[in-house]
């Protein structure tokens, strides 16, 4: 049974949807929640403050629907309340929903494993015209996925009418359902039977006739019941107003859009960068860029000898064991009435290159040669594929490599959609054989240097990239020869590297435009179009003074955009990392158990695995403090005198539920049963028959001692699991800090540096999310990456780095990640990334980590410096380490600190 490995990012996204979740959760409102989280304002349309309505931006090739399916339970647990959600998960198109609903139903797919991991057999997947075969007992008791199309519920359309019509095979359900709970219906639009549906439906009037002023039966009305979770997939495509009269009749909990391009007004909470992708081996990365400026068969020629190059790559790849891969072009021909229409092109291949013609296959709105054919099969022989505008929706390509496009790349359509299938890597597997993990793209364009900035505005503008991400996902030409470390500072070579980065930037002059002196003005087009040439850095002033030239607001724009993307580039080339440089290597702590063992990596679960807590004592079953507020889903019914007496309907403050259930079956062992349900993914340190014992005497505690009733207990049962793995979490921490004082701090076990695993820096080693990356003003010149993580704009922290970069003995810094791939040092409560790692120019490599003074004596602060210490003291002087602080501990500089720790010892 296959299983997809969880990835950082994705991890990373999911626990910021959980800590804004729990802030909304607290603060009764996600609009709040959300200012406070992301320090950005919060778009309320069209759910009002209360409703989390946040998106994950995901570029093309970020594997959406896993980390949807992902995402349900964190919703559910975090903000619905409920252990069996009902979700509405809208695709795009019939055939999205098609695909997505056969992943999610079928046992032996991943995306189905992911919710059925949490859900086991309490889960139903399926298709909205299905909703009404669900039996009424299962709403509530299981997990219910149902997939569908936005337009399934546009009520102009026949599909949509009948979802909001009164509906017989709804009558039992509703007939489950109180008085109190129909009232949630009052307030949603044409949710009540009205004399106009009698007008509307004579045929059957007298049925509708007895419901005039109450609920109609409907399936739509039937989910707006049960608060739905909405997922939604492209939701770029779902931000219309009549969308949004769509999403609002369902009465949704939350909603989590899904999209590479979210528009104006969309809630990003995470932002998935290339990097962060690449990482993960979820695409290639460089893209190579060749333009062709003599016509298109030079192109052709190119792409086939790039394809045969990478064959050879592949067949390598086979031969060392690691996988078949048959390297594939993907050509954009141009249509009938350009040069290289799919015929011609198709007659090239095999008249002019010999290609043979069960190799080539087109693809087109008229001719359909792919059709039921299995691309990855190795008896498959197509190598050249042929299209024009878009390829099949939802078709996948694993093995496409090339892209070469006859189009004029200004009005080529559906390009990006070409150039995500050639940057998806295959099988999410990074090769041996370096040129297998890039992707490549000649295209045929006459005007030089503006392929590059057609293609950036394509990643961007279409396919979810950030700008920043460009200098790495985008080459014009190969990487420079890598260069050995010479001690030279690298900031005094970058401004003739920098002068390497030409774009040329087209743009409609205001008449009263004053074009920089410093800039060229390399063709005029009439009197007002002027392509002016950006070379290396462009300042700050004239970047201002190109904006201002163009004319009309959409010109300043799109100036605006290009300018920054020749930023990127520039500032990825004029970076150690992208010249090749090599940033020193960092040794891991290790240890052996016996001077013969073999050396084995410290870490937390090491020291662990020496631990050994007892539960059965009386302070191991007191969990503190435990309020009992209610915490399942309520809501209170008013009239709005503001808005002419209407019934509205608003989530209930938690002091207002009702505390308890009244008489009930429940017993304590059943609170625990759900316990170890819900928590023995947590716990895999402890056995069932451990695990079952402790709850049940935490649960009798609570009955006996805290005089709480079993009902209480029910309906409080998430913020009680909280509570409960907080404290398990608190006596294994307990544990884990004697322990690793005794074995580690106290040098009880025999520690060693590991330098035959240690830890490097990459060229593309930095998945930092667009979320994280520095947006200050000042230019740092040492970074050794071309993107800052995790740096804000000013303050302590910033002041460190910038004298880190100002410091004659330092050559390149890079402000190390926390997470991984970033460097780490093992302490009893985790891994602790230290904040800088520095490149001095005598070739060590320092540890620094900034503390601002109030942490000074804070005790887990005080293990993580005496680790780093140790650390360092292994390394005979190689690795410096220290904390510095604005001021040091007697007193000194942030400078003189400095000057300490980088002094030869």
């Amino acid at each position: 049974m296959r299983q997809l490995r969880r990835k950082e990012y994705q991890e990373q996204a999911l626990e910021t949807l959980e800590k804004f979740l729990e802030c909304a959760r607290t603060l009764v409102s996600a609009a709040q929640a959300f200012r406070e989280f992301s320090k950005l304002p919060y778009v309320t349309v069209p759910f009002g403050e209360a409703v989390p309505n946040v998106c994950f931006r995901i570029p093309t090739g970020g594997g959406k629907t896993v980390l949807a399916a992902r995402a349900i339970e964190r919703i559910a647990k975090h903000y619905g309340g409920g252990d069996a959600p009902v979700v509405v998960w809208l695709a795009p198109s019939d055939t999205i929903v098609s695909q997505t609903f056969a992943a999610l139903s079928d046992p032996a797919h991943p995306y189905h494993q992911v919710l059925a991991q949490r859900y086991g057999d309490r889960l139903t997947v399926c298709r909205l015209a299905d909703v009404a075969q669900i039996p009424t007992q299962d709403w509530g008791r299981r997990a219910i996925v149902i997939v569908a199309t936005m337009q399934s519920f546009n009520v102009e359309n026949t599909d949509g009418r009948r979802v909001y019509a009164f509906s017989e095979a709804f009558e039992q359900h509703f007939k489950s359902k109180s008085e109190f709970e129909l009232r949630i219906l009052q307030s949603l639009d044409s949710a009540v039977v009205s004399e106009a549906d009698l007008a509307e439906n004579p045929e059957r009037a007298k049925l509708l006739s007895a419901y005039v002023g109450k609920p109609k039966q409907s399936l739509a009305n039937w989910l707006a019941l049960h608060a739905p979770i909405l997922i939604v997939d492209e939701a770029h495509n779902a931000k219309t107003e009549k969308s949004f009269v769509t999403l609002t009749r369902l009465n949704p909990s939350a909603v989590l859009d899904l999209t590479a391009t979210p528009i104006a007004g969309s809630n990003v909470v995470f932002h998935v960068s290339a990097q962060q992708l690449q990482a993960e081996n979820m695409i290639k990365m460089p893209i190579m860029l060749t333009e062709h400026t003599e016509g298109w068969q030079q192109a052709v020629l190119a792409a086939v000898h790039t394809r045969g190059g990478l064959a050879d790559a592949a067949e390598r790849e086979q031969q060392a064991g690691r996988g078949y891969i048959r390297p594939i072009v993907l050509f954009q021909a141009t249509n009938e009435t350009g040069d290289a229409p799919p015929e011609k092109l198709r007659e090239h291949l095999i008249n002019e290159l010999n290609i043979p013609a069960e190799q080539i296959a087109v693809a087109t709105g008229k001719t359909r040669e792919l059709e039921d054919i299995d691309i990855a099969s190795p008896s498959c022989p197509i190598l050249y594929i042929i299209t024009v505008q878009a390829l099949r929706e939802g078709w996948d390509c694993p093995f496409a490599y090339v892209l070469c496009s006859l189009q004029n790349l200004s009005s080529a359509t559906a390009i990006e959609q070409l150039l995500g299938r050639v940057l998806r890597m295959p099988y999410a597997q990074a090769r041996g054989e370096p040129a297998l993990n890039r992707a490549y793209a000649h295209v045929s364009e006459t005007k030089t240097r503006r392929a590059a900035m057609i293609l950036a505005d394509k990643l961007v503008q279409n396919m979810g990239f950030d700008p920043l991400d460009l200098g790495a996902l985008l080459l014009r030409q190969p990487d420079p020869t890598p260069l050995a470390f010479s001690g030279e500072s690298w900031s005094t070579r970058i401004d003739d590297i920098a002068n390497t980065i030409e774009s040329a930037l087209e743009i409609p002059l205001s008449t009263k435009a004053v074009l920089p002196e410093s800039l060229a003005v390399v063709r005029t087009e009439g009197e007002t179009h002027t392509t002016v040439l950006l070379k290396g850095v462009v300042s700050d002033e004239d970047a201002q003074r190109l904006i201002d030239a163009a004319r009309g607001a959409a010109a300043k724009e799109v100036a605006r955009r290009q300018i920054e993307q020749h930023q990127a580039m520039v500032a990825a080339a004029t970076s150690p990392s992208h010249a090749g440089i090599a940033f020193g290597s960092l040794p891991r702590l290790a240890f052996r158990d016996s001077p013969q063992a073999p050396l084995t990596l410290l870490d937390r679960e090491a020291v662990l695995e020496e631990v050994e807590i007892d539960l059965s004592t009386n302070s191991a079953t007191d969990i503190g403090r435990f309020d009992v507020v209610a915490e399942a889903e309520a809501f209170e019914i008013f009239t709005d005198a503001d808005e002419g007496g209407k019934l509205r309907v608003q989530r209930a403050d938690s002091t207002q539920i009702p505390m308890n259930y009244g008489s009930s079956n429940l017993q304590s062992a059943d609170i625990a049963r759900w316990l170890d349900n819900s928590l023995f993914r947590d716990l895999p340190f402890l056995t069932q028959a451990q695990r079952y014992a402790y709850f049940e005497r935490v649960v009798q505690r609570l009955v006996n001692e805290k005089s709480h009733s079993i009902g209480q207990l029910a309906e409080v049962r998430f913020a009680l699991a909280k509570r409960v793995l907080a404290k398990l979490q608190e006596i294994r921490d307990q544990a884990c800090r004697v322990s690793f004082k005794q074995c580690v701090l106290d040098e009880g076990w025999a520690l060693e540096l590991d330098t035959v695993t240690g830890f490097s820096f990459g060229a593309n080693n930095y998945p930092a999310s667009p979320n994280q990356r520095y947006q200050g003003r000042h230019r740092f010149k040492k970074h050794f990456y071309p993107i800052i993580a995790d740096l804000r704009a000013e303050g302590e922290e910033h002041d460190c780095a910038a004298a880190i970069d100002a410091h004659p003995s330092v050559a390149m810094w890079i402000r190390n990640l926390d997470y991984r791939p970033g460097f780490s040092l093992p302490t009893s409560y985790g891994n602790f990334f230290p904040d800088f790692l520095v490149q001095l120019i005598d070739g060590r490599v320092a540890v620094i980590e900034y503390k601002g003074q109030h942490l000074r004596n804070n005790p887990n602060e005080i293990e993580k410096r005496a680790v780093g210490k140790l650390w360092s003291r292994k390394s005979q002087g190689k690795h410096p380490f220290d904390f510095v602080f604005k001021s040091g501990d007697s007193g000194e500089s942030l400078k003189e600190q400095l000057n300490a720790l980088f002094a030869p010892q």
